[in-house]
């Protein structure tokens, strides 16, 4: 366990918990947040919204399984698909779970069907990117994969498709789940 990752974890959940709460604090965060119609910054949530999927994810976090797994280290490998895999599923079942409403489609700039809590985009992201940093083990791996799950939930909120409170739940779950599964984590090769 990444004791670390799991206080920081915990914290953004609660965070996101009492956002939500605040309704009008989210409400208001969101309007803030939300882009115009056309312009530089939308077509840049847009992409940055798509590298955040899991069609660009998941894809991301097989072939460093594969490079893994071509480098002998096969433990690592396993660790890394099975702590994203699980995590993208239990995300999914708890928006399942807590069924929160997406903010209204008048204004979203995306078409999202989806339940909105925790942000799964904003939850994916921070699982692969914090557990492939762990196991680059270099402080730049660490900047690389907040930076990436920051502009990830940004886009998210300012296409409209999320509250404020869904992607900081959204943060903390992923840092929880991969602080979690830390304890499993095999040694870092050499």
């Amino acid at each position: 366990m990444d004791r670390r990752l799991l206080i920081i974890g915990v914290l953004l959940v609660l965070a996101g918990l009492l956002l939500w709460w605040a309704a009008p604090v989210d409400l208001a965060i969101h309007h803030a947040a939300g882009l115009a119609r056309q312009g530089w910054a939308a077509r840049q949530a847009v992409w940055f919204t798509a590298l955040g999927g899991l069609l660009v994810m998941g894809p991301v976090a097989l072939l460093a399984a594969g490079w893994l797994f071509w480098r002998r280290r096969k433990h690592e490998a396993m660790w890394l698909v099975l702590t994203i895999a699980s995590g993208r599923l239990v995300v999914e079942g708890v928006k399942l779970l807590v069924q929160r409403p997406r903010p209204p489609i008048a204004d979203r700039l995306e078409l999202v069907t989806s339940w909105s809590f925790p942000s799964s985009h904003s939850a994916g992201t921070m699982m692969t990117c914090v557990a492939l940093a762990m196991l680059w083990g270099r402080p730049a791996g660490w900047i690389a994969a907040l930076l990436v799950a920051g502009a990830i939930g940004w886009s998210r909120v300012a296409l409209g498709v999320h509250w404020p409170s869904d992607v900081l739940a959204g943060w903390g779950f992923g840092l929880l789940w991969v602080g979690a599964a830390a304890r499993w984590r095999p040694p870092l090769a050499t």
